[in-house]
C-alpha cells in the first residue's frame, strides 16, 4: 500500500483497538481480527453510528459492526445476573431462548475459532459467573456417552498422585437446556478464559508452575495408560488452569483400549499433534515418553479410511503404518516453527493453530493438498515461510467470516477463500516460489495485523501473475508499459521496423521479390516443436529476418507486377503501426474505443461523399441510426455484409423466422463469368445454395451486359426471386468496369437492390477525370464494397461496406431499441459476423488526412500511366495475346506467337480446344520461370476468351497471366526491365510451342486450364 493511505489505514485500526481492549472476553487475535473487521466497515459509515458502534464493541463487536452498517440489533432481555443465580436459572425469563443463543456473541476467547458446529457462543453471566457463561450444542445422541465419559475421566485423576498442591479436575457444573423438541440441546458452563494451550504457547505460566502442570498432564497420561482408558480429547485446547487446579472439559470419546486398541493407539498419536507447537522438543519427550510401553497394532492392519486418508491417498482403507507416518507428518507440521524474520510479537508461529483451522474449514480435498506439498519440504526456512503465507490467508478467511456473520449474510461452502485460492497457488508454483515470494514483501507483519486480507492478496497476485522465474525486471523487458524499460523496448521496435523497412526496400541490394521455396523446404524451416522455454527477442527477431521475411513475397517489389496491392503509402503503415500500440476495440465506445469508433465513423462518410452518397459532418449524426457503413477483413466480408443487408431488406421475415419462412427462393443475378467468387461463396454461406446464384452473361469487354441483367428480373427461373444485383467496377481478372448507371436504373424499375463491388476501382473516386469516364451511376448503387488494401496503397486488412441509406446496420441488431436511441455508438450492435476488432480504420484516415483526395487522385492516375506503358511494350512484343482491353490497372495475355494464332484460326473445332491447352500450358510455364526466379512476378489464373482474341473460340479458357503495377514508385526502366525478363524467358518456350505445334501436327499434349489464382476461383465448377 502506498505511505498516504497506509498511515490513514493503520490509524484507523489502531482507533478500533483502544475500545476493544475493553472488552475482556476476546483472545489478543480475535481483537486484533475485530480491529481490522471494523476499521473495514467504518469507511461508509456515519460519524454517529461510528461512536455508538465504539462504546458497542466494549461489549459486543459483532454488534458493534451492524451498527456501522446500520443493521437492526435483536433487543432480547438481559438474562439474570445476581450473584445468587444458579447456572439453570440463568435463562429464565428469556421468551426465545434459541432466538437469544443465537445472536449470542461468538466464543472468541482462542487464537482459531471454533468449528461452526459446535456453535460455540458466550453469554453474560452477570455477578455469579463473572467471565460469563459458555454455551456450546452437544448433539442429543452424544449427551450420555459424554456424561459417561466424564465419569471415566472425573475417577482416573481422582486418584492421582500429583506434584505438590496441584489438582486435576474435570469441570463438573454443566446444564442442558433444551430449546425444541427438535433441537439439539445447549451445554451451559461457566466460563474458564485462557486455554491450557494459549498458555502454553506463551509465557503467561511462570517455568516452576508450568513444568508442575506438564508433570501433572504425565502423570495423568500415565494412568491413562495403566487403567486402559484413552481420552481422546487430551489436548490443552481442552484444559484450563485456575490457581492450582486444571480443569478437563470435552468428554465426546473415551476409548477403551482393550476393546479397540487401533483407535486408541490413534488417540495417543493424535495426542502429539494437539501438543505439538506448545512444547518444546524436551517437554515434548517427558510427556509422551510413557506410550512407549503401549503396544501398537501391526503395521499391516487395515482400517478404514477418514476423509482426509481418502482425499490424500485416493483409498476407502489405509495400514496402520500409513496412518502412523501420516500423523508423525502431521505432528511436524502442526509443530512450532521460527519465524523467517524478526519484527512478529512471537518468535515462533504455531502450526497446530493453522492446522486446526484447515480440518475444521477446508475441504478435505485442500486440506490433504497443503499437506502433500509442505510435509514434504525439508528447509526449515522455506516451510516457516509458506506458513506464514497461510497464515495470512487464515487471517484473511477468519475476519471475512467474522464480517459475513455480523453482517448476518450466509456463508458459502468456500468459507476459506483464500486459504483455498493460496493452496492452488501452492500447488502450481511450489512452496520454493511462494517461500520467495513471501520473503519478498518487506512489511510483512506490519501489514498482517492491518490488513491480512490486502497482504494475501497481493501474495496471490504475485503467485499467480509471477510465474516463477520471472520477477518484475524480467516481466518489464517482456510486457510493453513499463518505465524502466522504455528504452528497451524502443531499441527493440526499432530493430523490428528496421527489419521491415529492409524488406520493403530489398530492390535496392539487388534482392528479388521472392526467394523461392517449394512448400515441403519452407515446412522444414519453420517447423518445429512447441517453444516452452522461450528464447531472448533478438533470436526472435533474427528469425523473423533470416526465415520469415526472407521468403515472404515483397509486392511492392519493382519485379512484383502481380497485384496492386503494394501497401507503401507511409501514413497507412504508420496507421498499422500505431494501432496495436493504441489497442482499441471498436465494439464499443465506452471503456473501449472511444474516440477510435467516431475516427472510422469519419472515414465512412468520407467515402460517402467520394461515391456520391449525402453525407454529412460528424456533429448532425445522432448514433448508430445514421452510421451507413463499415470496416471489415477484406472484400469477401464487405460482400458478405451487403448481401445479407439486401436479404434482410427484401425479406424481413427473415430476420426474425429464418429462410424457412420464405414461400420462394431468393436469389442473386451476377455476371459469372466476371464476378467475384465472393458473392457465390456468400449466398451459400447465407445458407441460400449454389442454385440461389442467377449467372448472366458477360459481354466481350469482360463487364455486365445490362440487357442479360434485365431479362433475368423480369424472366428468373421458376421458384426464384431476385433481391440482388452485383455490378462489378473493376473486376478481378480484367478489371472492366460495368455500366453502372445502366444497371443502377434497372434494378431501380424492378425494385432489387444494387450492389457495386468496387473493392478494385473503388480507388478511381479519387481521381476525377477516371470517375466520371469509369463511375457514373456508382451513387445509385445501394451498396458499395472497396478495398483501401487493394488501390490505396494501404496494408492488409482493410476493407469497406458502405450504405446509401442511413441505418440499414441497425436490422441486425437484437437491441432493436438500444441501437436507435439518440447518443449510441457502439459499433459492435451493428456489424455482423465481427465483434471484437482493432482500430484498422487508423490507417485509411492518416492516409486521407496526408495525401488528401488530390494527391491521392494523382496516384491512382500515374499508376494507369504505368500499365498502359505495360500494355504497349508487351504488345509491341508480338509474342503475346492481350485477352482485354486496359481500363485501368490489369492487362491478361497468354503467350501465342502469331505464327500459332495465324494456324490455330484455320483448325477444325476440336483442334483449336487442344490448341488452346497446350498455350494454357506454356503460358503457365513461363510464369512459372519468372515467378520462381524471383525476378519478375505476373499473377496467373484462368480466364475465358470472350472476344475470341486468341482465335480458338469464344469463351475459351485459358491459364493467363495477368499485369498489374500497382506501386506508384514504379518507373519507365522497372516496366522496361520487366519486359525484358519476360521476353527472355518467352523466347525459348514460344519456339518449343510453335515447333511443338508443327511437329505433331497440332495435336494435343496440353492439359485443362487449372485454378491457380483467387481471380479464377469463380470458374469451379459447382
Amino acid at each position: 500500500m502506498d505511505d498516504e493511505s497506509g498511515m490513514v489505514w493503520i490509524d484507523q485500526v489502531d482507533d478500533w483497538r483502544l475500545p476493544l481492549e475493553k472488552n475482556p472476553h476476546l483472545s489478543p487475535r480475535f481483537r486484533a481480527r475485530y480491529s481490522v473487521v471494523l476499521a473495514r466497515l467504518q469507511s461508509a459509515a456515519a460519524p454517529g453510528s461510528q461512536q455508538a458502534a465504539r462504546i458497542e464493541a466494549q461489549i459486543c463487536p459483532r454488534r458493534a459492526a451492524r451498527l456501522l452498517v446500520d443493521l437492526p440489533i435483536l433487543s432480547v432481555p438481559a438474562p439474570r445476573a445476581d450473584s445468587s443465580c444458579a447456572l439453570r436459572d440463568l435463562l429464565r425469563g428469556i421468551p426465545d431462548v434459541e432466538r437469544y443463543l443465537a445472536e449470542a456473541p461468538r466464543l472468541l476467547q482462542t487464537l482459531v475459532p471454533l468449528h461452526p458446529s459446535r456453535e460455540a457462543r458466550l453469554l453474560p453471566g452477570g455477578a455469579a459467573f463473572p467471565q460469563g457463561v459458555v454455551a456450546l450444542r452437544w448433539q442429543a445422541d452424544s449427551v450420555e456417552a459424554r456424561r459417561a465419559n466424564q465419569r471415566i475421566v472425573r475417577d482416573l485423576v481422582s486418584s492421582l498422585d500429583l506434584p505438590g498442591d496441584l489438582r486435576i479436575a474435570v469441570q463438573e457444573e454443566c446444564e442442558l437446556v433444551n430449546t425444541g423438541p427438535d433441537r439439539d440441546p445447549w451445554a451451559l458452563a461457566p466460563n474458564l478464559g485462557t486455554t491450557l494451550e494459549d498458555q502454553l504457547r506463551g509465557t503467561e505460566l511462570a517455568p516452576g508452575r508450568r513444568a508442575k502442570v506438564l508433570e501433572g498432564l504425565r502423570v495423568m497420561r500415565r494412568a491413562m495408560l495403566e487403567v486402559g482408558r484413552v481420552w481422546q480429547g487430551f489436548a490443552p485446547r481442552n484444559m484450563f488452569v485456575h490457581d492450582n487446579t486444571v480443569i478437563l472439559i470435552d468428554f465426546e470419546e473415551v476409548v477403551d483400549a482393550a476393546q479397540r486398541p487401533e483407535r486408541a493407539a490413534e488417540c495417543l498419536r493424535w495426542h502429539r499433534v494437539f501438543f505439538a507447537d506448545c512444547l518444546t522438543a524436551a517437554e515434548q519427550h517427558r510427556l509422551f515418553e510413557v506410550d512407549g510401553a503401549f503396544p501398537e497394532p501391526s503395521d499391516d492392519l487395515l482400517l478404514d479410511a477418514d476423509r482426509f486418508e481418502q482425499a490424500l491417498l485416493g483409498a476407502e482403507t489405509v495400514s496402520w503404518r500409513q496412518r502412523r507416518e501420516l500423523l508423525e507428518q502431521s505432528a511436524a507440521l502442526e509443530g512450532r516453527h521460527l519465524r523467517p524474520r524478526c519484527g512478529h510479537d512471537e518468535e515462533f508461529l504455531f502450526g497446530h493453530e493453522l492446522g486446526h483451522f484447515w480440518g475444521d474449514f477446508l475441504p478435505a480435498e485442500t486440506e490433504a493438498e497443503i499437506f502433500r506439498v509442505l510435509a514434504r519440504v525439508a528447509d526449515p526456512a522455506i516451510l516457516a515461510a509458506c506458513m506464514e503465507a497461510f497464515e495470512a490467508a487464515m487471517e484473511a478467511d477468519i475476519c471475512r467470516m467474522l464480517t459475513k456473520e455480523a453482517l448476518g449474510e450466509n456463508e458459502s461452502e468456500n468459507g476459506a477463500a483464500r486459504t483455498e485460492t493460496l493452496t492452488t497457488c501452492l500447488a502450481a508454483a511450489g512452496p520454493g516460489a511462494m517461500a520467495a515470494r513471501r520473503m519478498a514483501i518487506a512489511d510483512w507483519y506490519e501489514r498482517l495485523v492491518i490488513d491480512p486480507g490486502w497482504l494475501v492478496d497481493e501474495l496471490i497476485l504475485a503467485l499467480e501473475s509471477r510465474p516463477e522465474g520471472l520477477d518484475n525486471k524480467q516481466l518489464g523487458g517482456l510486457l510493453v508499459g513499463s518505465g524502466a524499460d522504455r528504452s528497451e523496448h524502443e531499441d527493440t521496435l526499432r530493430d523490428t521496423l528496421r527489419v521491415g523497412l529492409d524488406f520493403l526496400h530489398r530492390a535496392e541490394d539487388g534482392e528479388p521479390f521472392l526467394h523461392h521455396a517449394e512448400p515441403a523446404e519452407l515446412l522444414a524451416n519453420v517447423g518445429g516443436p512447441l517453444p516452452v522455454a522461450g528464447v531472448e527477442m533478438r533470436e526472435v527477431l533474427d528469425e523473423v529476418e533470416e526465415v520469415i521475411a526472407k521468403y515472404s513475397i515483397s509486392q511492392s517489389h519493382p519485379g512484383y507486377l502481380a497485384f496492386p496491392d503494394s501497401g507503401n503509402a507511409v501514413a497507412a503503415v504508420a496507421g498499422n503501426i500505431l494501432s496495436p500500440l493504441l489497442n482499441q476495440n471498436l465494439i464499443a465506445v465506452d471503456r473501449s474505443a472511444p474516440v477510435a469508433t467516431f475516427i472510422e465513423i469519419q472515414v465512412i462518410e468520407w467515402l460517402r461523399e467520394l461515391l456520391g452518397y449525402p453525407s454529412a459532418p460528424l456533429d448532425r449524426l445522432r448514433g448508430l441510426k445514421d452510421v451507413a457503413g463499415l470496416w471489415t477483413t477484406g472484400g469477401h466480408l464487405s460482400n458478405h455484409i451487403a448481401m445479407l443487408v439486401a436479404l434482410g431488406q427484401a425479406f424481413p421475415e427473415a430476420r426474425k423466422r429464418g429462410l424457412r419462412a420464405l414461400s420462394t427462393q431468393p436469389a442473386v443475378v451476377m455476371a459469372g463469368p466476371i464476378a467475384h467468387y465472393s458473392h457465390s461463396d456468400a449466398a451459400f454461406h447465407l445458407g441460400l445454395g449454389w442454385d440461389s446464384v442467377i449467372s448472366v452473361e458477360a459481354a466481350s469487354d469482360f463487364t455486365t451486359d445490362p440487357q442479360a441483367v434485365a431479362n433475368a428480373l423480369a424472366n428468373p427461373p421458376d421458384g426464384l426471386t431476385p433481391f440482388v444485383v452485383v455490378g462489378v467496377a473493376g473486376n478481378c481478372r480484367t478489371t472492366g468496369l460495368d455500366d453502372l448507371r445502366a444497371i443502377g436504373e434497372i434494378c431501380r424499375e424492378s425494385g432489387v437492390w444494387f450492389h457495386v463491388d468496387a473493392c478494385h476501382g473503388g480507388s478511381l473516386i479519387f481521381s476525377e477525370e477516371m470517375r466520371e469516364r469509369h463511375l457514373v451511376g456508382i451513387e445509385l448503387a445501394d451498396s458499395v464494397s472497396l478495398d483501401p488494401h487493394k488501390g490505396l496503397f494501404t496494408p492488409y486488412p482493410s476493407s469497406y461496406v458502405v450504405f446509401r441509406d442511413r441505418g440499414m446496420l441497425t436490422h441486425f441488431s437484437r437491441h432493436e431499441a438500444t441501437v436507435l436511441r439518440d447518443d449510441c455508438w457502439d459499433l459492435g450492435l451493428i456489424t455482423p459476423f465481427l465483434g471484437s476488432r482493432g482500430f484498422e480504420s487508423l490507417a485509411t484516415w492518416m492516409l486521407l488526412r496526408h495525401l488528401g483526395v488530390a494527391r491521392l487522385g494523382a496516384l491512382v492516375d500515374g499508376r494507369n500511366a504505368l500499365i498502359h506503358y505495360l500494355d504497349r511494350r508487351i504488345a509491341d512484343t508480338g509474342l503475346f495475346v492481350r485477352l482485354n482491353d486496359v481500363d485501368f490497372y490489369r492487362l491478361s495475355f497468354v503467350l501465342c506467337p502469331p505464327a500459332v494464332s495465324a494456324g490455330l484460326r484455320r483448325l477444325p473445332a476440336t483442334d483449336r480446344a487442344r490448341v488452346a491447352r497446350l498455350i494454357s500450358r506454356y503460358t503457365a510455364e513461363l510464369n512459372a520461370q519468372l515467378y520462381t526466379s524471383g525476378q519478375v512476378c505476373f499473377d496467373e489464373h484462368t480466364l475465358a476468351d470472350l472476344d475470341d482474341r486468341v482465335g480458338a473460340g469464344a469463351g475459351t479458357g485459358y491459364t493467363i497471366m495477368a499485369a498489374c503495377p500497382g506501386n506508384p514508385l514504379l518507373t519507365r526502366e522497372h516496366l522496361d526491365r520487366a519486359v525484358g525478363r519476360l521476353l527472355a524467358a518467352a523466347y525459348p518456350l514460344a519456339h518449343q510451342l510453335t515447333a511443338d505445334l508443327v511437329a505433331r501436327g497440332w495435336a494435343d499434349e496440353g492439359v485443362e486450364p487449372g485454378v491457380s489464382g483467387p481471380a479464377g476461383w469463380n470458374d469451379v465448377p459447382r
